[in-house]
C-alpha cells in the first residue's frame, strides 16, 4: 500500500510539472511533447512519461496524433472554472455522504497534523500542507462510499492536485488553506454535514479564484514578454 501511495505521489508530481509548463506557455499550444526528451528532462524511463500523457489527453490538454505524438491544447481560466465547479459539485455531494462514515481517530489525527502544520513554517512545509491537503479529501471521496462518485474525481484528481500543487507556491495560499483544512475537520469531527458542506463550498471556491488569479498573472506575463520580444531581437533595451 506504501509503495502504490509513492508510485501515485510521483505520477501526480510529474503531471503537475508538464502541467506547471504548459499553464506557464512554456510548452504552449500546439508544441509537441516528444516522450523521449521529456524522459531525458525528468531523468525517468519512458512509461511513466507515457501514463502521464495518456492522463493529460484525458483530461483535455494534450492531443495525441498517430505518428505524430502528443501536441498541447490551449488551457485557459475558462478551463479552470469548468473544473472547479465539477469538482465543488462532486466534493460537496462526498462530504455529505462521508459524515457518518469517518472514523473519529482519522479525523482526530488530521486535526492534530494540520494544528502542527498552522502553528509554523520551515522547508518543505508548504509541500506537507499539499500532501495533507490531497489525503484529507481524498479521504472525504473514499468515505462517500458511492462507487461511481468516487471513480468520477479519480478520472479528474491528477488535474485537481497539480492545480492545487501550483496554489501551494504561494505562502499566503497555504497558510488560509491549512486554516481552512483545520475548520472542515473540526466540522467532520462534530458531525455537522451542513457546516463541513459550507466549508468545503468556500475553500474549493477560494481554491479557484487563487487558481484563476495565477492564470491572470502568467497571462499578463506572457503578453508582456510577447511584446518585448520584437524589440529585444531589433537590439533595442526594453525600457
Amino acid at each position: 500500500m506504501k509503495e502504490d501511495h509513492q508510485i501515485e505521489q510521483f505520477r501526480s508530481h510529474l503531471y503537475a510539472e508538464i502541467l506547471g509548463k504548459i499553464i506557464s506557455g512554456e510548452y504552449p499550444p500546439g508544441s509537441r511533447l516528444v516522450e523521449e526528451d521529456l524522459a531525458s528532462a525528468h531523468d525517468v524511463s519512458r512509461t511513466p512519461i507515457r501514463e502521464v500523457l495518456f492522463a493529460l489527453e484525458r483530461d483535455g490538454l494534450v492531443n495525441r496524433v498517430k505518428n505524430q505524438g502528443a501536441k498541447v491544447v490551449a488551457f485557459t481560466a475558462d478551463d479552470v472554472e469548468e473544473i472547479y465547479e465539477i469538482r465543488k459539485a462532486l466534493e460537496s455531494l462526498a462530504v455529505r455522504r462521508a459524515v457518518p462514515n469517518l472514523k473519529l481517530n482519522d479525523l482526530l489525527e488530521f486535526e492534530r497534523e494540520l494544528e502542527k502544520l498552522n502553528s509554523h513554517t520551515g522547508a518543505k512545509w508548504n509541500d506537507q500542507q499539499a500532501e495533507v491537503d490531497f489525503r484529507l479529501h481524498r479521504l472525504i471521496v473514499r468515505y462517500s462510499g458511492n462507487r461511481r462518485l468516487i471513480s468520477y474525481l479519480e478520472n479528474i484528481s491528477l488535474l485537481i492536485h497539480s492545480l492545487r500543487l501550483v496554489g501551494y507556491r504561494e505562502d499566503r495560499h497555504a497558510r488560509r488553506a491549512g486554516e481552512e483544512h483545520l475548520g472542515i475537520v473540526k466540522a467532520l469531527k462534530a458531525r455537522d454535514a451542513k457546516l463541513a458542506e459550507e466549508l468545503l463550498a468556500s475553500h474549493i471556491d477560494t481554491s479557484k479564484r487563487n487558481a484563476i488569479e495565477l492564470f491572470s498573472r502568467i497571462d499578463e506575463i506572457e503578453k508582456k514578454r510577447i511584446r518585448l520580444k520584437p524589440r529585444i531581437a531589433a537590439g533595442s533595451v526594453p525600457t
